[in-house]
């Protein structure tokens, strides 16, 4: 990290520039600050690609593509300009050392520590493939350990480099690292997510072993290698070697697809310092470094982390390639035109109108995963990655109090009937019942192994529903405190959960099996289960493009919605049948809400937009909701439907107006 210079810019967009981090051959990337104080990491692409032909362009859609990523795993480009003199594109600043600096300065990690980097790593291939992407470089320098976990942070702009299939860069060179290339990109061939998973083996490895599988003593010697030789995992942990193995098949496909790596990595055990010592003073250092530099005791970060879109809801999550201080997270990735939908959906409004205004209420320092009105609408509750949760004044705009603090990321917050006692949950496993407005603790207890990464209370305010992350789904007697059988989906992990009115029908989003999720083609499910008997009822709810992430019911109880893959789409409870043409997002949906009169429907999306639908007409009401950074995480509607809240991975909560519908 250096001081600026005379002739270094001052401002790029409307960021300030405060540092040069680094250079390299794409271009160098430079200490940013936002308009609110955030802390941002600005590329700037070297001069000399800008001249190369259709470069623009493919910027444009790469760094388009890539907004698409997003989740627990992945951070979204926060900005970015590709018609500039010089294009520039801004992402989260996150302190911390590359994996390379790390084994350099810590030796080989421990099994727990490689453990946790597999989850994260996963994870965020799960995110960047199931966005149609494929990575292409990922190695020891790309990935970046943060204090609560492993980022995939990419500086290159390789693709919009290259350009289309076959135009290959003057003199041959090859996409990616060669000792961390898979067979088939050291073949030549184009890369491919399966070629990602093989690259990730390789990481592991060398996590675990401080020293690469394939280095030779030149390029050609470890291109054969990667091709021909079998891995030496000497010195790899016993629990890792067949995760490993796995992911270094010489056969792309024999190697498992993300969601299936991270079924056998299985549950990893919670750290607040997921690193050996070493490794935690350089990141540390890179605070301090940065610190000194602003003058001051301690930066403002930009919040790293979108959540567990997959509602995985560890904080793991995916980034690339260090520099000093800090680094681009999730900058340019590889698109595969592979997925899209075909299917009709309902007609949106003109984008053409003034976006809507909404208030931001901000406090949170990390993604805010779910909202909830008191029942007289006069308050707000939002849980967050940041392990607090806080209480606003609806009308005020203000926070209340002080917020409730949990030891971890807290994932689900739910509020009783009557207003008066709130119940939270996060990564630690525990659901926390707390008094309001106080805010004191009155009683917990732990919902399972692992985090716990969704809940719903029943509107009576008896049972509570929790899920894990994983295929069962616990019901909780609010009376006694006891749990009964556990609900198992038996297709694959459970993703949302809603009660319908009638406290007694849950519905439950699910990935879809596991044989779906190891072809890379997860088509998730809706189920509706009896809460007392435990009895499912009817047949799965199925059609989907992609896992089902949110669920919710209508206020007659009559009709549920689901949101799987980009489009959102209503079903009659009674027979299952699908009611109409789904409604599309921009990106995944993730979150939707029926207003309390149930004539409109919110959908919150990967876009960062939430979308109004007029249900009788079903025609977008106004212009998309627009103002976040981050992916939409939650949303609902206050109790008189005048307000509707949204919640996302930029660390923010916006209240918006809602306009009635005719």
């Amino acid at each position: 990290m250096r001081q600026l210079t005379g002739s270094d810019p001052v401002r790029v967009g409307r960021y300030r520039m405060l540092a040069e981090l680094g250079r390299g051959g794409m271009g160098r990337v430079l200490l940013g600050s936002a308009p609110d104080g955030r802390l941002v990491a600005v590329k700037l692409v070297h001069a000399r690609l800008v001249d190369v032909p259709g470069f623009r362009d493919r910027f444009r859609a790469e760094v388009t593509a890539t907004r698409t990523v997003s989740g627990a795993y992945t951070a979204p480009v926060i900005d970015a300009d590709a018609d500039a003199q010089t294009p520039w594109l801004a992402s989260v600043c996150v302190p911390g050392p590359s994996l390379s600096e790390a084994v350099r300065a810590a030796g080989p990690l421990p099994e727990q520590s490689v453990l946790r980097l597999a989850a994260g790593l996963a994870a965020a291939l799960l995110e960047i493939h199931r966005a149609g992407l494929v990575h292409r470089d990922l190695k020891p320098s790309n990935v970046l350990l943060a204090a609560d976990g492993p980022k995939v942070i990419d500086f290159g702009v390789a693709r919009a480099v290259e350009g289309d299939e076959g135009d290959r860069p003057q003199g041959g060179l090859l996409a990616g690292t060669p000792g961390f290339m898979s067979p088939e990109q050291a073949e030549d061939l184009p890369p491919t997510q399966a070629g990602d998973v093989f690259s990730l083996g390789s990481v592991l490895a060398m996590a675990a072993t401080g020293r690469g599988l394939f280095d030779g003593p030149g390029v050609p010697q470890t291109l054969y290698n990667v091709v021909h030789l079998d891995p030496d995992l000497t010195g790899v942990p016993d629990r890792l070697r067949p995760i490993i193995l796995a992911c270094l098949a010489k056969d792309p496909g024999e190697r498992p697809a993300p969601g299936r790596l991270l079924s056998m990595i299985g549950q990893v055990a919670p750290a607040v310092r997921p690193w050996p010592p070493a490794v935690h003073r350089l990141i540390d250092e890179r605070r301090t470094e940065i610190a000194r530099l602003l003058g001051a005791p301690a930066p403002t970060v930009a919040p790293a982390s979108g959540p567990g879109i997959a509602r995985y809801r560890g904080r793991l999550v995916a980034g690339g390639g260090a520099l000093a201080g800090c680094a681009v997270l999730a900058a340019v990735l590889a698109w595969a035109p592979w997925s899209g939908s075909s299917a009709r959906t309902a007609p949106s409004a003109s984008r053409s109108a003034a976006p809507p205004v909404s208030w931001p209420l901000r406090g949170h320092t990390a993604s805010v995963k779910d909202v909830a009105f008191t029942p007289d609408g006069r308050t707000l509750v939002t849980a967050s990655d940041d392990a607090t949760v806080r209480r606003w004044d609806v009308a005020g705009r203000a926070q209340l109090g002080k917020p409730v603090r949990h030891p971890d990321g807290v994932n689900a917050v739910a509020v009783g009937a009557d207003g008066t006692v709130l119940y939270t949950g996060g990564d630690d496993g525990f659901m926390r019942i707390w008094r309001l407005p106080g805010g004191g603790r009155s009683n917990g207890f732990e919902t399972g192994l692992g985090p716990l990464t969704d809940m719903a209370l029943s509107p009576d305010g008896r049972v509570l529903a929790t899920s894990n992350g994983n295929q069962y789904v616990r019901l909780w007697d609010l009376d006694d405190g006891k749990v009964g059988p556990a609900l198992e989906t038996r297709a694959g992990n459970v993703e949302a959960l809603a009660f319908a009115p009638d406290s007694r029908t849950l519905a439950v989003g699910t990935t879809g099996t596991e044989r779906n999720l190891d072809t890379g083609n997860s088509e998730g499910v809706a189920q509706l289960w009896n809460v007392y008997d435990k009895r499912k009822l009817g047949a799965d709810m199925t059609g989907f493009d992609s896992w089902v992430e949110g669920v919710a019911f209508s206020p007659d109880g009559r009709t549920l919605a689901a949101g799987g893959g980009e489009l959102t789409r209503l079903w009659n409870v009674s027979d299952h049948r699908q009611i109409g043409a789904p409604f599309p997002c921009r990106g995944r949906c993730y979150t939707m809400a029926f207003g309390p009169d149930g004539r409109t429907l919110a959908a919150g999306s990967s876009g960062g937009e939430a979308r109004l639908w007029n249900l009788a007409d079903r025609r977008q009401i106004g212009p998309d909701l627009t103002g976040h950074t981050g992916v939409i995480l939650s949303l609902k509607f206050s109790p008189d439907g005048r307000t509707l809240a949204t919640g996302s991975s930029d660390g923010t909560v916006r209240l918006w107006p809602v306009p009635a519908s005719r």
